[in-house]
């Protein structure tokens, strides 16, 4: 009788609990993903190697669960092995993985709004024309509490995102609570393009984005050593000229001499949108816009050829919690 992949994964759970009775380790609500014929990308911290006569999936998983930073382990029948591996952010659910016959990769799987010990609290898709700040604010939009039966699957990845038509909001947001850390991140071409890690102790959903609590980053050093950076904050500014939120300015003045890290578009119009910058159609918003390089972007096109780095435009917009 074949198991479908739901089942596969409780009787996981279930056998890895009952062997945590049995060996006495501490238990912990924990679900994996298999993926047969690979294993693990090399450059994930190693944590542990054990050595079974008859290794399998359960005593892998097993030994996985017993330790707390565990969130990847790979195993092989043919060679009686297990190695497990620290949690490390990944938007693809198995993390980056390596083709290998002889092993099977095993991840943290939670469901869809989890990557290993990271919630997803928002997701946002780019030109659906719902502005982004709104949903971010609107208190009575919690499309997880609990995850709606018809809530488009498409809104919840970050591949094959085609045919998303909205954004997603956690019920968490208007809980926030004890969040030592908070990840923005920016996708294109189903690809992490850019991320900011946040310290998030003591913040509220309200001010977490602040230079002063920025940790790591791909714009790193620079987004860490750069100061005098301009309206750094979520609300951002937005009038009747231009509204731009999830703001990251490092000088805001004339169009052609403005520079930055991100901001959205989240209204239909610019003051700089002069035919001298990528998103010039700005008929359907939000439009999460991001300098390709290690540094700052720049708005107009003169500003390249000064040592700033030009910008484009994201699919996917998200933001995920780490509660531990």
């Amino acid at each position: 009788m074949a198991i479908s992949r739901d089942l596969r994964w409780h009787l996981v759970l279930g056998i890895v609990l009952a062997l945590e009775s049995v060996w006495c380790i501490p238990a912990k609500l924990t679900r994996f993903r298999l993926s047969t014929g690979h294993r693990v990308a090399s450059d994930l911290q190693q944590l542990a190697f054990y050595s079974l006569p008859e290794m399998n999936s359960l005593s892998c998983a097993a030994f996985c669960t017993g330790n707390r930073e565990c969130g990847y382990f790979q195993f092989s029948t043919v060679h009686g092995s297990c190695y497990t591996f620290k949690e490390q952010f990944s938007l693809a659910p198995f993390g980056d993985l390596v083709p290998d016959p002889e092993w099977t990769a095993g991840s943290l799987w939670n469901g869809p709004l989890w990557r290993g010990f990271w919630s997803l609290v928002y997701r946002a898709q780019s030109r659906v024309n719902i502005p982004a700040y709104t949903t971010w604010m609107s208190a009575s939009q919690q499309d997880d509490n609990p995850l709606k039966d018809d809530f488009p699957e498409a809104c919840l990845r970050f591949t094959d995102y085609g045919q998303c038509d909205r954004h997603f909001r956690s019920h968490t947001l208007d809980n926030w609570g004890k969040i030592p850390k908070v990840r923005f991140s920016l996708v294109k071409d189903e690809i992490e393009v850019a991320y900011i890690l946040f310290n998030g102790t003591g913040s509220t959903m309200h001010n977490w984005f602040k230079e002063t609590r920025v940790l790591n980053s791909t714009w790193a050093p620079a987004i860490l050593t750069d100061d005098n950076l301009y309206g750094y904050s979520l609300n951002g500014l937005c009038d009747q000229w231009t509204c731009r939120r999830f703001r990251i300015h490092k000088i805001y003045g004339p169009c052609w001499t403005s520079s930055f890290f991100t901001f959205t578009i989240d209204k239909p119009y610019d003051l700089c949108n002069d035919g001298s910058w990528k998103p010039q159609n700005l008929t359907s918003i939000p439009i999460f816009y991001y300098t390709t390089g290690p540094g700052q972007g720049s708005i107009g096109t003169g500003q390249v050829t000064k040592g700033y780095y030009k910008g484009d435009e994201a699919d996917v917009m998200s933001v995920w919690v780490k509660f531990a």
